[in-house]
């Protein structure tokens, strides 16, 4: 676009205009009637002359003096370039000629909410203005698109001289072992210096430097330093290992984990992250000292794996790292629970609890377990009972056992027996 020197001398306007000011105190003082009054206000001798302007610049084939001649323009309206700061509104002009352009102009003036001159109302049609707008919006949700779904690919002048490896470590938690915390640490590797681990914040400069650094590097390695500069950039953090927190995890796997970008300090494979969701699960084994109640963890189209073999991460959105692949956890256990899980993952079944027994029973008939030696079942029949206390009849759901003949009723949540006899065995009924 070419540039003009300032020909009245003064310095560049700042705040609002003489143009709008104008044009406001009109719109304030005579409200509907202000169209008719800014169309008073200009004698037409003036509107004359600035209609000539916009015949010459309407049609003249040369863009210097299609500028010159805008700038003239302006300046009889008290307005200047500088007061449309949009920057793509010139070749728009240029591309256009005759009424065109003149509309264009006309647009220019609407787009910048400034009132119309009289001479460029007869092109500021609100309809089409309302249609090129529209098509505006949409040209630019089609370019937004093409960045988003079809980026375009980084240069690459040479080949790389510089990779980078993104090595990640799993530490126990400092205040819960249980729960584990992901540590990443950044190899960067030149021809000169070798591999040496880089901190956030070398990582961040990167991106700061001259555009020769982005030369270095394949087009992903770049792609994920600039996502460091942008996601990472209020840390900056000097040490060597970036320690992620909860948030931070769920990020990085989210963004990464479809990719081979992450990669096992202790084995070397990268990481995989799918956002496939799996559930602890109550599981009974029999092992040397017998029956034994344990949690595995249940692989979508997989087997079930031990609690020894899984890693927890995050309090909230909990994870489990399973191998080399995240999985999201539903149904995640207390701390305190965890904490005693991760040492001692199985329980022997005698000693638990009267009601837990009971839960498995219902939850875990279908394992083979010989539960005649657990618990006591009675088979019964149940059977409605109303009953007359005071002036309220009452339905009480009972049943009589064909085991011993003890009567048990049911209390809305289980089975409760009428009158409590001690047993020898000491299993629960």
């Amino acid at each position: 676009m070419p540039k003009s020197a300032n020909r009245n001398g003064s310095s560049p306007r700042a705040g609002t205009t003489k143009y709008d000011a104008h044009h406001k105190v009109l719109s304030q003082t005579y409200g509907a009637f202000a169209d008719l009054r800014r169309e008073l206000s200009d004698s037409k001798t003036t509107v004359h002359e600035r209609e000539e302007m916009l015949r010459s610049f309407a049609t003249c084939p040369d863009s210097q003096r299609s500028w010159l001649l805008l700038e003239d323009y302006f300046e009889k309206l008290l307005l200047s370039r500088k007061d449309f700061p949009d920057t793509n509104w010139w070749p728009r002009l240029l591309n256009a000629t005759g009424k065109a352009r003149l509309e264009e102009l006309a647009f220019l003036f609407l787009r910048a909410k400034r009132s119309v001159p009289p001479e460029l109302s007869a092109h500021a049609s609100l309809d089409r203005f309302s249609k090129a707008e529209e098509a505006e919006q949409e040209g630019k949700l089609v370019q937004e698109l093409e960045n988003w779904l079809a980026p375009a690919a980084l240069p690459l002048l040479d080949t790389p001289r510089a990779t980078l490896r993104v090595v990640c470590l799993v530490q126990p938690g400092e205040d819960e072992p249980a729960h584990h915390r992901l540590a990443v640490r950044f190899l960067l590797s030149r021809p000169r210096t070798g591999e040496k681990a880089r901190s956030l914040r070398e990582m961040i400069d990167l991106v700061v430097r001259a555009t020769h650094e982005q030369e270095l590097f394949s087009p992903a390695d770049w792609e994920f330093i600039q996502w460091i500069a942008a996601t990472h950039r209020h840390r900056g953090e000097n040490a060597d290992t970036l320690v992620l927190s909860d948030a931070e995890l769920l990020q990085w796997l989210a963004r990464w984990g479809h990719k081979s970008r992450l990669e096992l300090a202790d084995n070397g494979q990268p990481l995989h992250f799918q956002g496939q969701v799996v559930a602890l699960t109550p599981h009974l084994e029999t092992g040397d000292l017998g029956l034994s109640f344990t949690h595995r963890i249940a692989l979508p189209g997989g087997d079930p794996q031990a609690v020894a073999q899984v890693k927890f991460f995050n309090h909230q959105s909990p994870i489990v790292l399973v191998g080399n692949t995240f999985f999201l956890l539903r149904n995640a256990p207390p701390p305190s629970v965890l904490q005693h899980l991760v040492h001692q993952p199985s329980v022997p079944v005698r000693k638990l609890s009267h009601r837990l027994l009971l839960h498995l029973r219902k939850t875990q008939s279908n394992h083979g377990v010989d539960w005649g030696s657990l618990c006591i079942a009675h088979p019964a029949a149940p059977q409605f009972v109303f009953e007359l206390l005071d002036e309220t009849v009452r339905l009480r759901l009972l049943a009589k056992s064909q085991r011993d003949q003890s009567v048990w009723f049911w209390n809305g949540q289980e089975w409760l027996a009428h009158e409590k006899k001690p047993r020898a065995e000491g299993k629960p009924e």
